[in-house]
């Protein structure tokens, strides 16, 4: 019965990584001059495989967004404060009624995220003590005392 051996083969070198501007320079030779793979792969001595990837990836890798997207976008976020800021009713009506009166189809969270992202916070408005006659009359007559 005969053994079989396996002999270890070493492991081929990785393929250095091309830079960006190694990339660029490839897709360059392609797309604008016109090159084939093979004279491109004789041209900058890079490997086929090399040159079929830069050529079909872009030049900077692209992360993609992640998170939710958001709704109200710049200019309705203008929109927003500008309608919040232009009366003492507007500054006091609830989250709950802003998208109606606007006409958006947004709800209370698209809303407050919109604050947020403009820097604005919510908060209890201070109320004034109301006055009573005695003391509108009083305060009345210390002014006029002490007018000049």
């Amino acid at each position: 019965m005969e053994s079989t051996f396996k002999v270890p083969v070493p492991k081929q070198p990785k393929e250095p990584e091309l830079t960006r501007d190694e990339r660029l320079r490839i897709q360059t030779l392609f797309f604008d001059a016109n090159f084939t793979r093979d004279q491109i792969c004789l041209q900058t001595g890079h490997t086929y495989r090399q040159i079929c990837y830069a050529i079909q990836h872009r030049l900077t890798p692209q992360k993609r967004k992640s998170g939710r997207r958001v709704l109200l976008n710049t200019p309705q976020r203008k929109k927003l404060i500008q309608w919040v800021s232009a009366s003492r009713d507007n500054r006091e009506t609830p989250w709950i009624a802003i998208p109606g009166i606007l006409g958006w189809d947004y709800g209370v969270s698209a809303i407050r995220i919109a604050f947020k992202k403009e820097g604005y916070k919510r908060r209890v408005s201070k109320r004034k003590c109301p006055l009573t006659k005695e003391n509108r009359r009083k305060r009345l007559e210390w002014a006029q005392e002490h007018i000049n």
